[in-house]
């Protein structure tokens, strides 16, 4: 059953002193985090929003101390590096949490576990939507999440089990990906905007969204494509670049790079995916892919000890089988990459066709829109009077 709001009475009794603390660290977290804050200022018209996001979060009325740029970072190696910058950031976000209501976490694992244990020891309810993947890794995780949190929201139905198991407060919301608004231009469009000739196939690529995953996957990515067309030379390879990403990293290919992903994904034929978000994107739109996923050394072998899964693809997490093929660290080679998404391509081939035929069951699995709403609800539920 989905969460229901509080009472009219409570709600306007809390409408004009509540403080919300809303913390994001990535562009998708950004997004969800103020959908969300737009739900909650319908049901609360005065409560203040502050917190750490970026320019939707800004947008949608959070006053935000920091900006995504300066958040923007990936794998152990790199956390370290920034240490100081966090606990600096972590310290003035204590000073917040003096005046809070209520605490809204959305992803950024790392920094976010940290702000919600000093919530919790501060008496602050903590709703964690997104939390961390918990079912990925140690299970004394996911115990800890249970006790510094008052509530998680979660988007995907594997997590639900992992976290009631250890005792969680935990609501299974829907998948936000849900809830975009479907603006992709036709075919024939996308086609003429980006030159590219429509009697061929376009193989999408997509490395990632922020810069250290470009700087791991794009040449690995690139290296792919060239032996793909290699042996199909008809095949028009196109890049998916994240709009905020610097344009000098993809300086230099020949290959096209376009800022529309959901576009790309929908009119290509096939395509080769970062692990993360994007393979759930992709499935949406129903384009068939190959999974690839490489980090540091360093990260890896840290990683590599926590994992408890089978698979690192969302889609094959969800469907609880193997419906794309993965290609992890050492085993992410071109030419082994290549052999699987070369079959693709050819949409009569029994895989391209398996594929078409299993990533709708996937998506079904995803929940209903309204995850927003659903995680507004479950916010106003918490809020109360301040310990």
């Amino acid at each position: 059953m989905w969460p229901t709001i509080a009472p009219t009475s409570f709600r306007k009794a809390i409408a004009s002193v509540a403080e919300v603390l809303v913390v994001a660290g990535d562009p998708s977290g950004d997004r969800h985090a103020a959908d969300v804050v737009k739900a909650l200022k319908c049901k609360l018209p005065s409560a203040r929003f502050v917190g750490l996001g970026g320019p939707q979060m800004q947008a949608a009325g959070v006053r935000t101390l920091a900006g995504l740029e300066e958040l923007a970072v990936m794998g152990f190696g790199e956390v370290v590096k920034r240490l100081e910058f966090f606990r600096e950031l972590e310290r003035r976000i204590h000073g917040l949490l003096l005046d809070a209501d209520l605490v809204v976490l959305v992803d950024f694992p790392g920094f976010n576990m940290r702000i919600a244990r000093t919530a919790s020891a501060f008496g602050r309810p903590v709703l964690y939507y997104i939390p961390p993947k918990v079912w990925a890794s140690r299970a004394s995780r996911a115990e800890e999440l249970a006790k510094i949190t008052d509530h998680i929201a979660v988007i995907f139905p594997f997590e639900v089990d992992a976290l009631a198991d250890v005792g969680a407060d935990v609501t299974f919301v829907g998948n936000p990906l849900l809830d975009r608004p479907d603006t992709v231009s036709s075919r024939s469009d996308f086609h003429t905007r980006f030159d590219l000739d429509p009697d061929h196939p376009i193989l999408a690529i997509l490395p990632g969204s922020r810069e250290q995953e470009i700087k791991q996957h794009l040449q690995l990515f690139v290296d792919v494509a060239e032996v793909v067309t290699a042996s199909c030379p008809h095949v028009q390879p196109v890049i998916s670049k994240a709009e905020w990403l610097n344009d000098t990293l993809f300086e230099g290919l020949c290959i096209p790079v376009v800022e529309d992903t959901r576009g790309l994904l929908r009119h290509a034929r096939a395509g080769l995916v970062k692990s993360g978000t994007a393979t759930l994107e992709a499935a949406l739109e129903g384009m068939p892919f190959v999974v690839a996923y490489k980090t540091s050394s360093f990260s890896w072998a840290i990683v590599k000890r926590m994992l408890r899964v089978k698979y690192i693809s969302l889609v094959n997490l969800i469907a609880r089988d193997s419906i794309v093929p993965e290609f992890i660290q050492g085993n992410a080679r071109p030419q082994k990459i290549a052999r699987h998404l070369i079959p693709l391509l050819d949409n009569t081939s029994s895989e391209y066709r398996r594929q078409i035929s299993e990533l709708p069951r996937v998506t079904s699995l995803l929940g209903s829109s309204g995850s927003a709403e659903r995680v507004a609800n479950l916010a106003v539920s918490l809020l109360g009077p301040k310990k």
